[in-house]
Parts: C-alpha cells; structure tokens; sequence
C-alpha cells in the first residue's frame, strides 16, 4: 500500500500556545481517515499544515513521497494533488458556479477553457448539482454551496481530499446531502482526511478514526473500535459528552 500522506514530529505554536506537539500519522493511498476530538485540539491546524496553509514549526510532511516541509519544495505544485473543503464555503461571490470550477484549472493547470467547462460540468454532475452551473453562489443553500466547494476542489483532479469539518456550519437538514458526496468520494476510493463531529459518518465511511487532544494522537484505529470500545479515558469522555449532546 503505498503511503499518500507522512507526518513526522509535527509541531505547531502560536506564540506561547504549543497546538501540535509532535504528530506523527500516516494516511495510505485510498484510505479515509476521520479525526476527531475537542475544539482547540489542533485537527484543523494539522490539516492546514498539510498543505502548508499554517506553517509548521519543525517536522515533516510528505505527500505521495515527496517533502511538502522542504524549503526548496514547489509547494504550488505539491498542492495540485491536495484537494481542501473548508467549513466555510469559500466560493467567489462574483462568479458563476461555472467560473467557480474552471477559474484554478485555467489559471493553475492551464487547461483549455472547454477542457475545464467539461471537467466543470462532469463534476457539478457528481456532486448532484449540473442544474446549478450559471448560478451564483448566493442563490443556493448552504448545502449546495458546499457541494459545489468539493466539485470545484475535484475539479483539479487532486490525488487526496481534506475536509475540514465541511458540515459544521450547515444547517441540521442540509448536512446529509454534503455526506452523502463525501460517501460516494470513499466509496469511489478517494484518499481522504476528513476532520469531523460527525460520529455517524465516521462509523460508517472511515477506515479509521484518529481521536486528537490537546496537541496530541491519543488514540487511532478502527472505527467499531475508537468509537464503540475506546481503550483511552479521554476518548470515552470525549464521547460520552459527543452523544450526550
């Protein structure tokens, strides 16, 4: 199996707060990976830092094998291969859903304007949204705002995908149909890493789940077993507060 993704001593700070204190995780080809854990235990700086989003203090990452941390690395390269869905949607207000998609093939991977609007148009389709295409993006939902996030993080053809918490600021009755294209996208064999409140997603689509607090992996493995019969007291807390809510 080959590794897609290698974290090694990672550690992060901002000023005196140490947010990743030595992460070392590795994410193979293919496999999705659901991270969970408290607010502020550093899930959503240790996928920025994967894409050198947030720069880590020491460390390394590699993605597919080469060093993304290197000074000399063509990091505008290496991010190609990264597709990233934030909470917040993050789309261009002042263009269609259409320009949305096609605007980083074009500028970044320069392709032809009608090899992106196909790829645009292909990948709208997956996410169940082709009707949408020549809308803006403030005349959809929240959810099909976010589903044309991931189209247009797709549509770059990226090896692997980041989800950073992609349904935290949906509301309650949109979440599924954002859950259901990220089930398709593993069911499809996508590398993913997915940060994520969502217990129920990460039972059924993760390969395994990865529990962070306070800077650190307390604890990683299946899902039946991470979140049904965790070995680690804080796990059990984390959980017992989660399903209480």
């Amino acid at each position: 199996m080959n590794v897609a993704i290698d974290i090694r001593e990672l550690h992060k700070s901002f000023g005196a707060l140490h947010v990743l204190q030595g992460i070392d995780l590795t994410v193979d080809s293919g496999e999705v990976v659901c991270v969970l854990g408290p607010s502020g235990s550093g899930k959503s700086t240790l996928l920025r830092c994967l894409n050198r989003l947030e720069e880590p203090d020491s460390g390394s990452i590699l993605i597919d094998g080469a060093e993304i941390t290197d000074p000399e690395a063509d990091v505008d390269q290496l991010r190609t291969m990264i597709g990233m869905v934030f909470q917040q949607f993050n789309l261009f207000p002042h263009l269609n859903v259409r320009r949305n998609l096609t605007v980083g093939q074009t500028g970044v991977l320069r392709r032809k304007r009608v090899e992106a609007d196909q790829v645009a148009e292909d990948m709208l389709e997956r996410v169940g949204l082709s009707e949408k295409i020549d809308e803006y993006p403030i005349r959809l939902s929240g959810g099909q705002q976010q589903r044309v996030a991931i189209a247009r993080a797709l549509s770059m053809q990226p090896k692997m995908m980041l989800f950073d918490e992609p349904t935290s600021a949906l509301d309650p009755e949109l979440v599924g149909e954002v859950l259901d294209v990220m089930r398709s996208l593993a069911n499809d064999g996508m590398t993913m890493m997915v940060v994520t409140h969502e217990i129920g997603f990460a039972m059924e689509a993760a390969d395994r789940v990865v529990f962070m607090d306070q800077g650190v992996v307390v604890e990683q493995g299946p899902p039946e077993q991470v979140l049904s019969d965790p070995s680690e007291e804080r796990t059990k807390q984390f959980l017992r507060m989660v399903k209480d809510h």
